[in-house]
């Protein structure tokens, strides 16, 4: 969800999690990083089901990644927000929120984090959370500090998962002008992984909007059209719901490109259930813009991945 590059990358690497965009003396950084606004705009939500660890539909986890400089000492803390505005902070260092990759163990000069709801919560306790990350160059001098987005963590239920719903990628390769997910190599739960798994939760919809026909004729002498293939393939509508620039850049420029993107629905009202279908993007909707708030509204197309539902003749 978070993103420190140096200005001097070769991929002239930028920001996908902000609406701001700051360098710093050399060695340059940028950290693409939201901030609570309490009043202001609405906290992502998160879920976990302390009934059910191992169900990966209920409990939710948010991916951390940064690439920064040689030298430099980055620290990921976890804080709690209470109602009266009191802070807690928890810094990570090992794998007791989820897990923990230091600098160099993904590969050299990156550093990531998968935060796992599951482990916040029974630890913890629900509520409300963001992340913060800062770095010091090899001097000891801080060159960046700044939050996350915030968080609202519930426990699992119909209810309170109603009207969200979850990306999930495995993303690959790099960006020309972005990040770069080449040369991955790093122990996820007992699987060597060369993909980063990146989610989210937001709230929206996702649903089948219509079928696309395709048909393949062949025109008799009689001039009659006779089939020689037929093919139906599922179109989903992707509606986001009061979503930031700052979340919704990542989302389009970066997780939605990957080569595996799977997609959850968690209305109750929904026409289908929708779990970890997988789809590709074919479309992106103009957003429509809240002029009184920095919230955002798109409707994105895409359509299923396993396009096998096709008649032919033997």
């Amino acid at each position: 969800m978070i993103r420190v590059n140096p200005s001097t990358s070769s991929l002239n690497t930028r920001e996908y999690f902000s609406t701001k965009f700051t360098k710093t003396a050399a060695p340059s950084l940028v950290l693409s990083a939201g901030s609570c606004c309490v009043g202001c705009v609405s906290d992502l939500p998160a879920i976990a089901n302390l009934t059910d660890p191992s169900d990966e539909i209920t409990n939710d986890k948010t991916d951390f990644i940064l690439f920064v400089g040689k030298g430099t000492t980055v620290v990921g803390t976890l804080i709690k927000i209470a109602p009266d505005g009191t802070e807690t902070d928890v810094v990570i260092t090992d794998d007791s929120y989820g897990n923990f990759y230091d600098t160099d163990v993904l590969k050299t000069s990156y550093w990531g984090f998968l935060l796992d709801w599951y482990s916040v919560a029974s630890k913890l306790g629900f509520g409300r959370y963001k992340f913060n990350i800062s770095v010091t160059n090899i001097v000891g001098t801080e060159v960046y500090n700044e939050d996350s987005p915030c968080f609202r963590l519930l426990p699992y239920s119909c209810d309170n998962a109603h009207r969200t719903i979850r990306i999930t990628t495995e993303q690959k390769g790099y960006f020309e002008g972005g990040f770069d997910y080449t040369g991955l190599s790093y122990d996820l739960d007992g699987e060597i992984k060369t993909t980063w798994r990146q989610e989210i939760r937001l709230w929206g919809r996702f649903f089948r909007s219509t079928r696309r026909l395709e048909t393949d004729n062949i025109v008799t002498k009689d001039r009659g059209q006779e089939q020689i293939q037929a093919q139906t393939v599922k179109v989903f509508s992707l509606l986001l719901d009061t979503i930031q620039p700052n979340v919704s850049n990542r989302i389009l420029d970066d997780m939605l490109l990957a080569p595996e993107v799977y997609i959850n629905d968690y209305n109750i009202n929904g026409e289908t259930v929708e779990n970890n279908e997988r789809v590709t993007l074919t479309g992106l909707g103009d957003p429509v813009i809240n002029s009184l708030s920095r919230e955002e509204f798109y409707n994105i197309e895409l359509e299923e991945f396993f396009q096998n539902n096709l008649h032919r003749y033997k």
